[in-house]
């Protein structure tokens, strides 16, 4: 009976002793702890007693990953040991004391975009304030090529909180500004047009108002396009608009007598889905305002002055056609732009828009939604 009892409690006790463990900047942390994402590219992991089963064939994995506040999936990293070998070295070579680097160069892989472009991704995710951290260690047997039967947890995950922003100061990087988001309803995602680092991409935020307007808020830089301010980006957009308005009756080598609307390359189609040829801004076609074809096109916009930031404002409604060559329009909705001064930085150019594609929004609440995100600017 003695050595019956004494089995069970040496048997709790390497239970009890099994474990994963998180550890930030060097030091251990507990379970449900809090973290700042500062720190949270110092995270080590490590593990003691796992629960012992043989494998012939499959994979091992230890991972961390990084959950929303509804518990989907945002990011995981992870260590993948394949076959038999291979697994059974990687636990006999374990010590209770070692730490595996899970980000960076040395560190786990991934199965997306890196540590810093999730942590900047998630800031104006409504789901992602705080970002759950969860570390495990699963085996999973191989039943077929490739294919692997279900997950054997060989610890108890565990789990630490990250908080990541504050709806009261919203930094926006690619702005490089920060907003007050408690009046800016939905998600702000970022947007870009090509691939980080190649010359041409612009990276931005999007927006959307219950999916029904959409938006976006961009800043060019002077130094990517030499001459650039909030007067020269007004002038490139209200040309680019009005060839598109009027694309059937342009001619594509010198649309315009006083102007090159080649002298910029501004990713317009990207920022505000300008640059198609079946919609346009009513306001800037000849058919429908005839004014426009010889007038000076920048007496088009309004001068502003918001939240003490200089600049211009076009508005008008938005038609649509079904294709290139057809003669009829109809209406579609409205379409709202600001191009300003930035609050501190005078090499860039704020550019705050709806989308020329979105539909029955009106005038009225579109550029509400516009000022008040305006307006939510910290300078």
């Amino acid at each position: 009976m003695k050595k019956i009892l004494l089995v069970m409690l040496l048997a709790m006790s390497a239970t009890s002793h099994a474990q994963l463990s998180a550890f930030i900047n060097g030091k251990a942390i507990k379970e449900g702890a809090s973290v700042s994402k500062n720190d949270l590219a110092s995270l080590q992991v490590g593990f003691k007693n796992p629960k012992k089963v043989t494998i012939i064939s499959g994979v091992s994995v230890l991972y961390v990953q990084l959950l929303d506040a509804n518990k989907k999936n945002i990011q995981t990293f992870y260590l993948q040991k394949d076959g038999y070998v291979a697994i059974d070295d990687f636990f006999k070579s374990n010590t209770p004391t070692k730490k595996f680097k899970v980000f960076g160069e040395d560190g786990f892989l991934g199965d997306g975009n890196t540590l810093d472009w999730t942590l900047s991704s998630a800031v104006g995710q409504e789901t992602q304030k705080t970002i759950q951290v969860k570390v495990g260690l699963y085996v999973a047997e191989e039943t077929g090529y490739r294919q692997y039967g279900q997950r054997v947890n060989l610890l108890e995950p565990m789990t630490f909180n990250v908080p990541i922003w504050d709806a009261k100061n919203v930094t926006m990087p690619f702005l490089e500004l920060a907003i007050d988001k408690t009046n800016i309803a939905g998600d702000m995602d970022t947007k870009q047009n090509g691939m980080l680092g190649r010359e041409g991409t612009e990276i931005g935020y999007q927006l959307s108002e219950k999916g029904k307007i959409w938006y976006t808020a961009f800043a060019l830089n002077s130094d990517k396009y030499p001459g650039l301010n909030a007067k020269e980006v007004a002038d490139d957009f209200i040309h680019a608009g009005t060839y598109y308005a009027n694309y059937n009756q342009m001619n594509d080598k010198r649309p315009f007598k006083d102007y090159d609307i080649g002298k910029y390359t501004l990713p317009w189609d990207h920022i505000n889905n300008l640059l198609d040829s079946k919609n346009r801004l009513s306001k800037l076609s000849y058919r429908v305002n005839k004014a426009v074809k010889n007038s000076n096109l920048m007496n088009m916009f309004e001068t502003v002055t918001i939240n003490g930031m200089k600049g211009y404002a076009f508005k008008t409604n938005t038609d649509e056609r079904e294709h290139i060559n057809a003669t009829d329009w109809t209406p579609k909705g409205n379409f709202v732009i600001y191009i300003l001064e930035h609050p501190t930085n005078p090499k860039l150019t704020l550019i705050i828009s709806s989308s020329v594609k979105n539909n029955g929004n009106t005038l009225e609440e579109t550029d509400a939604l516009l000022q008040t995100f305006i307006n939510s600017i910290k300078k």
